[in-house]
């Protein structure tokens, strides 16, 4: 089946505009989506990562108990001011807490904590090393004030490249799809995988591209709204997409020592609201008169499900009910569909996991890009000065990418391998991570052909790979056989992906091995 074709001269501005932004993003877009790949489990690593806090079951947490808990672990702790509470899952069973410290004669100071209510223990400094370094590392955010809006703009190249690779291929797309073969030259194979996984991946990417643009860029897409629609009243502005700003108690500055239970209101939430999820709550100017209490509540299985309920501390009445399927509209669906969308968190682990494998093909479709732009000049009216530049790029490009991938693995091993030592702990782990990245990158840049970089990259991942089940195995005493019988799955599943991963690996090494003798 053939569709019409672009006119000629539309074709080659498309095809050029295409092939020069996605080798200019090529390796940070590789980054951000085989990090966020990982990122998608963030929660999942943390058991993992504590040995300490696998013995502990689920545990309601005592809210009354632990406000007066937290003042008195945190000197001039601002309850006054906004305080959010992250409520615990069977995943990462910590509740965080982030607030405010009143500074005198300065601005009030930002300050969090966290507390496990099975081993009633407190945690003030970071303690997950893992999930957050790569999830961080999905927006570039290790780059200081500009990272954030680099990998912005990475998502616009992308959206970009993503919809002139459908123009370019439009005219046979569907041939090109069906017609998926592995025989013929180098150029030939790479088309074919960049367009047919191209082809496989497009709703998703487009998605990512969307979100993570809207993510990163929101503050220049914001302002430009509240100035223009909002007179620059920026609270007006939140109010619309979020209705818990604009609930309000007629304010009363006296300190109120029988404010409602916080418990018993939570406690009810719980009761009245038994398919929910609770993800946190916002208290606002606890122990005063007019406190308040924001509960953001979710429904895994609908796309839209977060609920928003608000209450007075003063007698425990509610004072806002936003459902989905009920009284909630588009405005407040908005930003939490954008944020479900782009994490994978309302299809439960199938869905995650085939987001997963989209991210990965999505990392494929980047290097075969890679690939597909040096093979097509691999011709005679290129002269061999032209050629040995491709090929520096090529091998470059290719270092920086695949070398993530071992580098991964020795995030893993490190957390378990780096004694604790507070604060210092995550900076070693991170410490480790980076600079094993760098040193396969260097690895890589050294070899001189795209098969040695691939059977290089593959074997040291591999090793890596199987190097996590054992050092956790040798570390905690949790082997995976261990943790199944236990119960204590997430540590399993974890030390089992990279059991596989590992053999895979090494496995496909095998059938680079000749290749990589005679190359």
């Amino acid at each position: 089946m053939k569709l019409k074709a672009l006119p000629n001269r539309l074709y080659n501005i498309i095809f050029h505009t295409h092939t020069v932004a996605g080798l200019l993003i090529s390796a940070l877009l590789y980054i951000i989506f085989f990090a966020g790949a990982f990122t998608l489990f963030k929660n999942d690593y943390f058991l993992w990562e504590h040995p300490e806090l696998r013995q502990y079951e689920a545990v309601k947490p005592d809210f009354d108990k632990m406000i007066p808990e937290i003042s008195s672990r945190i000197n001039n702790f601002d309850w006054e001011d906004e305080t959010f509470i992250m409520l615990p899952s069977a995943e990462h069973p910590l509740i965080r807490i982030f607030g405010h410290v009143k500074k005198p004669g300065s601005d009030h100071e930002h300050v969090s904590l966290q507390y496990h209510p099975a081993s009633d223990t407190y945690y003030e400094e970071e303690n997950t090393t893992i999930g957050e370094t790569l999830y961080r590392l999905h927006f570039l955010d290790q780059i200081p004030y500009a990272g954030r809006y680099i990998a912005g703009l990475v998502a616009l190249f992308f959206l970009f490249t993503t919809f002139t690779g459908v123009l370019i291929h439009w005219k046979n797309i569907l041939n090109k799809f069906t017609g998926f073969s592995l025989k013929g030259g180098l150029k030939q194979l790479w088309t074919s995988a960049h367009t047919v996984f191209g082809l496989l991946g497009l709703p998703f990417q487009i998605m990512y591209a969307v979100t993570g643009a809207f993510y990163l860029l929101s503050i220049l897409i914001l302002a430009p709204v509240v100035l223009l629609f909002f007179n620059g009243d920026r609270e007006k502005a939140f109010e619309l997409v979020r209705p818990t700003e604009a609930v309000v108690s007629a304010y009363d500055p006296v300190p109120a020592d029988d404010l409602h239970p916080l418990g018993e209101i939570m406690s009810g939430v719980e009761e009245q609201y038994p398919d929910y999820r609770l993800r946190f709550i916002q208290i606002k100017a606890y122990g005063r008169a007019d406190a308040l209490v924001h509960v953001s509540m979710e429904r895994e299985d609908i796309l839209a499900g977060e609920a928003l309920l608000s209450y007075s501390l003063k007698d425990g009445s509610q004072l806002l009910e936003v459902l989905p399927g009920k009284n909630k509209g588009y405005k407040d669906s908005i930003l939490n569909t954008m944020d479900r969308l782009h994490f994978g968190d309302y299809g439960g682990i199938f869905l995650r996991v085939i987001y997963f494998l989209l991210a990965l093909i999505t990392c494929f479709i980047i290097i075969s890009g890679i690939l597909l732009w040096k093979a097509a000049r691999n011709k005679n009216s290129y002269t061999p000065e032209q050629k040995r530049f491709h090929h520096r790029v090529t091998i470059f490009h290719l270092a920086v990418c695949l070398g993530l991938f071992p580098a991964v693995p020795v995030l893993f091993c490190a957390e378990l391998l780096v004694p604790y030592t507070g604060s210092e702990h995550v900076f070693w782990v991170r410490t480790a991570f980076f600079i094993s990245w760098l040193l396969f990158v260097l690895i890589g840049l050294l070899l001189k052909t795209e098969m040695r970089q691939t059977y290089t990259y593959l074997f040291l991942a591999g090793i890596g790979a199987l190097a996590v089940p054992v050092v956790n195995g040798i570390q905690t005493g949790d082997w995976f056989w261990g943790s199944l019988a236990k119960g204590i799955y997430a540590v399993a599943v974890i030390d089992l992906c990279w059991l596989f991963t590992g053999i895979l690996c090494l496995v496909l090494t095998g059938f680079c091995r000749k290749r990589y003798i005679t190359g």
